[in-house]
Protein backbone atom coordinates (compact mmCIF):
# COMPACT_ATOMS: atom_id res chain seq x y z
CA UNK A 1 0.00 0.00 0.00
CA UNK A 2 1.38 3.36 -0.62
CA UNK A 3 0.91 6.89 0.71
CA UNK A 4 0.04 10.09 -1.39
CA UNK A 5 2.99 11.15 -3.43
CA UNK A 6 4.89 14.02 -2.27
CA UNK A 7 6.70 16.35 -4.58
CA UNK A 8 9.25 19.53 -4.34
CA UNK A 9 11.86 20.93 -5.32
CA UNK A 10 15.65 20.61 -4.82
CA UNK A 11 17.12 24.11 -5.40
CA UNK A 12 20.83 23.90 -3.71
CA UNK A 13 22.97 22.13 -1.25
CA UNK A 14 25.64 22.60 1.02
CA UNK A 15 27.95 19.98 2.57
CA UNK A 16 31.14 19.73 5.25
CA UNK A 17 33.56 16.78 5.92
CA UNK A 18 36.53 16.11 6.89
CA UNK A 19 38.18 16.18 3.54
CA UNK A 20 35.74 18.49 1.56
CA UNK A 21 34.24 21.97 2.30
CA UNK A 22 31.27 22.35 0.39
CA UNK A 23 29.40 20.42 -2.19
CA UNK A 24 31.77 20.73 -5.43
CA UNK A 25 34.59 19.20 -3.08
CA UNK A 26 32.14 16.44 -2.10
CA UNK A 27 31.16 15.39 -5.35
CA UNK A 28 34.58 15.31 -6.72
CA UNK A 29 35.46 12.45 -3.97
CA UNK A 30 32.50 10.58 -4.35
CA UNK A 31 33.51 10.62 -8.80
CA UNK A 32 36.70 9.12 -6.93
CA UNK A 33 39.39 11.62 -6.17
CA UNK A 34 41.72 10.97 -3.79
CA UNK A 35 41.31 12.53 -0.23
CA UNK A 36 43.67 15.56 0.84
CA UNK A 37 46.95 15.22 2.93
CA UNK A 38 45.30 16.91 5.95
CA UNK A 39 42.01 16.76 7.42
CA UNK A 40 39.74 19.95 8.00
CA UNK A 41 39.60 22.19 11.00
CA UNK A 42 36.45 22.03 12.53
CA UNK A 43 34.24 24.96 10.21
CA UNK A 44 34.00 28.34 11.15
CA UNK A 45 30.62 29.74 10.42
CA UNK A 46 31.27 33.42 9.64
CA UNK A 47 27.23 34.33 10.23
CA UNK A 48 27.79 33.21 13.87
CA UNK A 49 29.38 36.23 15.83
CA UNK A 50 32.24 35.29 17.01
CA UNK A 51 32.06 35.64 20.44
CA UNK A 52 29.18 33.02 20.09
CA UNK A 53 31.54 30.93 17.43
CA UNK A 54 34.17 30.36 20.11
CA UNK A 55 31.35 28.48 22.62
CA UNK A 56 29.96 26.68 19.68
CA UNK A 57 30.16 22.92 19.82
CA UNK A 58 31.31 20.65 16.49
CA UNK A 59 27.38 19.74 15.60
CA UNK A 60 26.30 23.39 16.11
CA UNK A 61 29.34 24.51 14.03
CA UNK A 62 28.16 21.51 11.41
CA UNK A 63 25.25 22.25 10.57
CA UNK A 64 25.33 26.12 11.11
CA UNK A 65 28.26 26.13 8.13
CA UNK A 66 26.28 23.92 5.52
CA UNK A 67 22.81 25.53 6.05
CA UNK A 68 24.88 29.03 5.22
CA UNK A 69 25.98 27.38 2.17
CA UNK A 70 22.79 26.13 0.99
CA UNK A 71 21.43 29.62 1.69
CA UNK A 72 23.99 31.44 -0.20
CA UNK A 73 24.00 28.70 -3.46
CA UNK A 74 19.93 29.16 -3.62
CA UNK A 75 20.54 32.87 -3.41
CA UNK A 76 17.58 33.22 -0.66
CA UNK A 77 16.89 35.15 2.68
CA UNK A 78 17.58 32.74 5.12
CA UNK A 79 14.83 34.35 7.53
CA UNK A 80 12.57 33.37 4.80
CA UNK A 81 13.17 29.40 5.21
CA UNK A 82 11.37 27.42 7.55
CA UNK A 83 13.71 24.56 9.01
CA UNK A 84 14.41 20.62 9.94
CA UNK A 85 17.53 19.57 11.80
CA UNK A 86 18.49 16.52 12.17
CA UNK A 87 21.19 14.41 13.59
CA UNK A 88 21.35 10.69 14.56
CA UNK A 89 22.85 10.90 18.08
CA UNK A 90 22.69 14.24 18.69
CA UNK A 91 26.07 16.25 21.23
CA UNK A 92 27.36 12.86 22.14
CA UNK A 93 30.37 14.45 23.46
CA UNK A 94 28.37 16.45 25.86
CA UNK A 95 26.04 13.88 26.37
CA UNK A 96 29.37 11.68 27.87
CA UNK A 97 30.13 15.18 30.00
CA UNK A 98 26.79 15.43 31.91
CA UNK A 99 26.37 12.00 32.75
CA UNK A 100 29.75 11.51 34.36
CA UNK A 101 29.52 14.92 36.34
CA UNK A 102 26.10 14.05 37.28
CA UNK A 103 27.31 10.96 38.68
CA UNK A 104 30.70 12.12 40.45
CA UNK A 105 31.17 14.26 43.84
CA UNK A 106 30.55 17.41 42.42
CA UNK A 107 27.56 17.75 40.10
CA UNK A 108 27.80 21.17 39.03
CA UNK A 109 27.38 21.37 35.44
CA UNK A 110 29.31 24.12 33.06
CA UNK A 111 25.78 26.46 32.10
CA UNK A 112 27.33 26.86 28.94
CA UNK A 113 27.75 23.13 28.19
CA UNK A 114 23.98 22.58 29.53
CA UNK A 115 22.69 24.88 27.33
CA UNK A 116 24.63 23.69 24.49
CA UNK A 117 23.73 19.94 24.85
CA UNK A 118 19.67 20.57 23.87
CA UNK A 119 19.20 18.54 20.91
CA UNK A 120 17.82 21.44 19.13
CA UNK A 121 21.10 23.64 19.92
CA UNK A 122 22.20 23.96 16.17
CA UNK A 123 18.43 24.86 15.38
CA UNK A 124 19.18 27.51 18.23
CA UNK A 125 21.97 29.33 16.82
CA UNK A 126 20.78 28.93 13.17
CA UNK A 127 17.61 30.99 14.06
CA UNK A 128 19.32 33.44 16.06
CA UNK A 129 22.21 34.11 14.14
CA UNK A 130 20.01 34.65 10.86
CA UNK A 131 16.90 36.58 12.71
CA UNK A 132 14.74 33.56 11.39
CA UNK A 133 10.85 33.73 12.84
CA UNK A 134 9.76 30.64 11.12
CA UNK A 135 9.34 27.25 12.71
CA UNK A 136 12.48 25.12 13.72
CA UNK A 137 11.98 21.31 14.06
CA UNK A 138 15.04 19.10 15.30
CA UNK A 139 14.43 15.74 14.45
CA UNK A 140 16.62 12.24 15.84
CA UNK A 141 16.10 8.55 14.69
CA UNK A 142 19.14 7.09 14.14
CA UNK A 143 20.19 4.91 11.84
CA UNK A 144 16.88 6.20 9.61
CA UNK A 145 17.25 10.13 11.05
CA UNK A 146 17.59 10.51 7.12
CA UNK A 147 14.60 9.14 5.50
CA UNK A 148 12.47 10.17 8.50
CA UNK A 149 13.52 13.94 7.74
CA UNK A 150 13.27 14.06 4.45
CA UNK A 151 9.64 12.90 4.62
CA UNK A 152 8.82 15.38 7.62
CA UNK A 153 10.77 18.11 5.40
CA UNK A 154 8.98 17.10 2.21
CA UNK A 155 5.66 16.79 4.04
CA UNK A 156 5.89 20.46 5.50
CA UNK A 157 7.12 22.04 1.82
CA UNK A 158 4.46 20.67 0.59
CA UNK A 159 1.01 20.79 2.94
CA UNK A 160 2.80 24.60 4.10
CA UNK A 161 3.59 25.41 0.84
CA UNK A 162 6.80 26.74 2.15
CA UNK A 163 10.29 27.01 0.92
CA UNK A 164 12.36 24.88 4.11
CA UNK A 165 16.04 24.37 4.90
CA UNK A 166 16.77 20.70 5.62
CA UNK A 167 19.98 19.90 7.46
CA UNK A 168 21.70 16.87 7.89
CA UNK A 169 24.55 16.59 10.55
CA UNK A 170 26.73 14.09 13.13
CA UNK A 171 29.79 14.79 14.78
CA UNK A 172 32.20 11.68 15.85
CA UNK A 173 30.66 9.84 18.55
CA UNK A 174 32.19 10.04 22.44
CA UNK A 175 34.50 7.30 22.69
CA UNK A 176 32.06 5.28 25.34
CA UNK A 177 29.36 5.28 22.51
CA UNK A 178 31.63 3.67 20.01
CA UNK A 179 30.45 -0.11 20.49
CA UNK A 180 27.23 1.41 19.92
CA UNK A 181 28.00 3.91 16.66
CA UNK A 182 31.48 3.76 15.40
CA UNK A 183 31.50 7.09 13.84
CA UNK A 184 34.83 8.69 13.42
CA UNK A 185 34.09 11.65 10.89
CA UNK A 186 32.13 14.74 11.36
CA UNK A 187 29.24 15.43 8.77
CA UNK A 188 27.01 18.13 7.67
CA UNK A 189 24.98 18.70 4.40
CA UNK A 190 22.12 20.68 3.92
CA UNK A 191 18.63 21.09 1.23
CA UNK A 192 17.26 24.37 0.41
CA UNK A 193 13.59 22.56 -0.51
CA UNK A 194 10.40 24.95 -2.72
CA UNK A 195 7.33 23.42 -3.37
CA UNK A 196 6.93 21.89 -6.92
CA UNK A 197 4.91 24.63 -8.22
CA UNK A 198 7.50 27.28 -7.23
CA UNK A 199 8.96 29.22 -9.94
CA UNK A 200 12.40 28.19 -9.41
CA UNK A 201 14.97 26.35 -11.15
CA UNK A 202 16.07 23.34 -8.95
CA UNK A 203 15.76 19.07 -8.88
CA UNK A 204 11.88 17.71 -9.16
CA UNK A 205 11.77 14.97 -6.77
CA UNK A 206 9.19 13.06 -6.14
CA UNK A 207 8.46 10.36 -3.03
CA UNK A 208 6.51 7.59 -1.88
CA UNK A 209 5.93 5.71 1.24
CA UNK A 210 5.06 2.47 0.53
CA UNK A 211 4.06 -0.29 4.07
CA UNK A 212 4.53 -3.24 4.86
CA UNK A 213 7.90 -3.59 2.71
CA UNK A 214 11.80 -2.88 4.56
CA UNK A 215 14.10 -1.36 2.34
CA UNK A 216 18.26 -1.79 3.00
CA UNK A 217 20.25 1.48 2.36
CA UNK A 218 21.09 1.94 -1.00
CA UNK A 219 25.09 0.72 -2.01
CA UNK A 220 26.48 4.17 -1.86
CA UNK A 221 27.95 4.43 -5.75
CA UNK A 222 31.90 5.46 -5.09
CA UNK A 223 34.85 4.15 -5.27
CA UNK A 224 36.90 6.49 -2.37
CA UNK A 225 37.47 4.33 0.90
CA UNK A 226 36.94 7.80 2.80
CA UNK A 227 33.22 8.10 1.45
CA UNK A 228 32.41 4.85 1.42
CA UNK A 229 33.33 4.61 5.18
CA UNK A 230 31.76 7.60 5.73
CA UNK A 231 28.43 6.41 4.26
CA UNK A 232 28.70 3.19 6.40
CA UNK A 233 29.22 4.63 10.08
CA UNK A 234 27.88 8.35 10.02
CA UNK A 235 24.44 8.24 10.26
CA UNK A 236 23.23 11.24 8.50
CA UNK A 237 25.85 10.43 5.85
CA UNK A 238 23.20 8.28 4.49
CA UNK A 239 22.27 10.95 2.56
CA UNK A 240 24.98 10.79 0.03
CA UNK A 241 22.34 7.59 -0.97
CA UNK A 242 20.61 10.61 -3.14
CA UNK A 243 23.30 12.39 -4.41
CA UNK A 244 22.99 10.99 -7.75
CA UNK A 245 19.32 12.59 -7.93
CA UNK A 246 21.04 16.05 -7.55
CA UNK A 247 23.44 15.21 -10.56
CA UNK A 248 23.86 13.83 -13.65
CA UNK A 249 27.71 13.16 -13.49
CA UNK A 250 26.70 9.85 -11.38
CA UNK A 251 25.49 6.88 -13.35
CA UNK A 252 22.76 5.46 -11.77
CA UNK A 253 19.15 5.08 -12.32
CA UNK A 254 16.69 8.23 -11.19
CA UNK A 255 14.95 6.18 -8.08
CA UNK A 256 16.48 5.68 -4.48
CA UNK A 257 14.28 3.69 -2.10
CA UNK A 258 14.96 4.23 1.88
CA UNK A 259 14.18 2.15 4.95
CA UNK A 260 12.15 4.42 7.11
CA UNK A 261 10.97 1.68 10.01
CA UNK A 262 11.07 -2.05 10.38
CA UNK A 263 7.59 -2.48 7.74
CA UNK A 264 8.05 0.77 5.83
CA UNK A 265 10.12 2.26 2.95
CA UNK A 266 10.30 5.77 1.28
CA UNK A 267 11.42 5.94 -2.92
CA UNK A 268 12.57 9.03 -4.07
CA UNK A 269 12.80 9.83 -8.00
CA UNK A 270 13.97 12.66 -9.96
CA UNK A 271 11.43 13.97 -12.55
CA UNK A 272 13.07 16.32 -14.36
CA UNK A 273 16.09 18.87 -14.11
CA UNK A 274 19.28 19.07 -11.38
CA UNK A 275 20.50 21.13 -9.25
Amino acid sequence: MQAKELACKIVSVGAWGSYFANWDELQQLMQGSDVGQTKNVGPKPAVIPANERRRAPLPVRLAVESSWQATQAANVPPESLTCVFVSGLGDTDLTDYMCKTLASEHKELSPTKFHNSVHNAPAGYWTISTKTMSAANSVAGYEESVSLTLLEAMIQCESENVPLLVTFYDAPVADVLQPILANREPFAFSLILYPASADIDGTLIRANVTYNERAPWPQLQSSNEYIAALYANNPTAKILSLAPLLTQSFACEDVVKMPLSKGTSVTFQRSQGRV
